[in-house]
């Protein structure tokens, strides 16, 4: 069994300054909290993506962690990387175009094609059980300099006489839809979390590049796995998953 959500109730930590909101998720659970909770930050000194990348904590920009307890393991566990695209997916649409808001594989989001909003899973093994940190940042009033992809921030794209957008705003609407996704997968798997990514989705059934520490790969985004890997269709016809890797669309 996993945990349910339902009703939307769970703690929030606000804090001025953080080094890195999944560190303080991780602090706080090896003080013993179990959660369900989340710890948000209006300052990042010290966030990361993945592989270690940095991801600049600027003010006025969302920085939060969802702290959780699961019995599921560290692959089933995975799946709520997808949760959490579409969490930020739809916190973001009512502030931009129909339409603007898309996700990429493995764990980004895009406002017209340019990335605004990362995510980073990390799990361990604690006394109370298996935790998972569900770190998120979003670009909502700013966006870095000197990144190598196309960056936006979700400020850039709100239409004119619209009120102006805030992490707060974002960061509630984020928690409630997080929630609702989170009970869905409870009660019927990953299956229904793949369909509603997959709709969203950049580049499926197009040419893309994927590249891996070691190699280079290039197919056709055929789709996702049961486990969240990206199917690649090469040129022979056969599907290769892909569970780690950067994807450039050809």
């Amino acid at each position: 069994m996993k945990p349910s959500l339902a009703g939307g109730r769970s703690d929030v930590r606000l804090y001025d300054t953080l080094d890195s909101t999944n560190d303080e998720a991780r602090r706080l659970s090896e003080g013993g909290e179990t959660g369900p909770l989340w710890v948000r930050s209006l300052e990042q000194t010290k966030g990361r993506g993945r592989r270690g990348r940095t991801w600049l904590g600027e003010p006025g920009n969302l920085f939060t962690t969802g702290l959780f307890t699961l019995t599921c393991g560290p692959a089933e566990a995975a799946n709520l990387s997808f949760v959490a695209a579409l969490a930020v997916a739809e916190a973001i649409d009512p502030h931009v175009a129909e339409g603007a808001v898309s996700l990429k594989w493995p764990n980004d989001v895009l406002i017209a094609g340019k990335k605004t909003s990362g995510i980073l899973l990390e799990s361990w093994q604690g006394p109370t059980g298996f935790h998972l940190a569900v770190g998120i940042g979003v670009n909502v009033r700013t966006r870095p300099d000197g990144i190598d992809q196309p960056i936006t921030c979700v400020a850039d794209h709100v239409g004119a006489g619209q009120p102006p957008v805030s992490a707060e705003i974002l960061f509630e609407t984020l928690k409630d839809r997080f929630h609702d996704w989170f009970d869905l997968w409870t009660q019927k798997g990953f299956a229904p979390i793949a369909e509603a990514w997959l709709a969203r989705a950049t580049g499926v059934g197009q040419p893309i590049i994927v590249r891996l520490p070691y190699e280079t790969l290039e197919g056709r985004f055929y789709g996702l796995a049961p486990n969240g890997a990206l199917q690649l269709e090469q040129a022979n016809g056969a599907i290769l998953d892909v569970t780690a890797g950067d994807v450039f669309f050809g």
